[in-house]
């Protein structure tokens, strides 16, 4: 016996809008997905609150495995609204918090940058994008952490050559190279004192 046998496709309508997101995900599977009975308009509205629901409980690896279908097959059938919403710009806005909260900010960037292309007008993209770039921060970057290493290691290296060649050959060099040693490390321990509040400030 199925589970939708003696159950009308209108009160399983019905029933999966009472539904908190969580049971939203098993009624689904159980009761909509491979029942025959339910209109097209219908399922797809379900499908896509389905979806939405993995994005809600913060099941973020499977709903992105699961959009990008979902967004193509919105797209093929012209579905324009969901539920008063522009359903592509929806699905994408979503696909982009997801990989948002995953810390993966540059795929949430590239799809938050096409999005405002799309809606110029919508707010929600820009602060999304502010956020992007709080949360990477200098701290993430390559270059600014090489400073951070450079700038020790050739303070170091002229400390040696302070100890080792300029103080016993040529004394008048050492006052500029012990400066110099002074103010590399000055610059470089700010630097990464900059980059450790940088990352602090990015968890908040």
């Amino acid at each position: 016996m199925l589970p939708w046998d003696g159950i009308s496709p209108d009160e399983i309508y019905i029933r999966f809008y009472t539904l908190g997101y969580r049971d939203r995900l098993s009624y689904f599977e159980n009761f909509v997905k491979t029942n025959p009975f339910i209109g097209e308009k219908e399922k797809n509205e379900m499908a896509i609150d389905h979806l939405l629901a993995l994005f809600e409980l913060g099941k973020y690896e499977k709903f992105l495995y699961e959009v990008d279908a979902m967004i193509e097959f919105v797209v093929n059938h012209n579905i324009y609204r969901h539920n008063g919403e522009d359903a592509f710009c929806l699905l994408l806005f979503k696909k982009a918090a997801a990989h948002f909260n995953l810390e993966e900010w540059d795929a949430s960037k590239t799809i938050l940058m096409q999005l405002k292309k799309i809606q110029p007008a919508e707010n929600i993209y820009q602060l999304l994008l502010y956020r992007i770039d709080r949360k990477k921060g200098y701290w993430q970057s390559h270059l600014w952490r090489s400073f951070v290493v450079i700038g020790f290691l050739m303070s170091f290296a002229i400390y040696l050559l302070d100890i080792f060649i300029i103080e016993p050959f040529a004394f008048r060099w050492h006052e500029i190279a012990a400066l110099t040693v002074e103010l590399g490390l000055a610059i470089s321990f700010s630097l990464m004192c900059f980059l450790c509040f940088n990352y602090i400030q990015s968890r908040w």
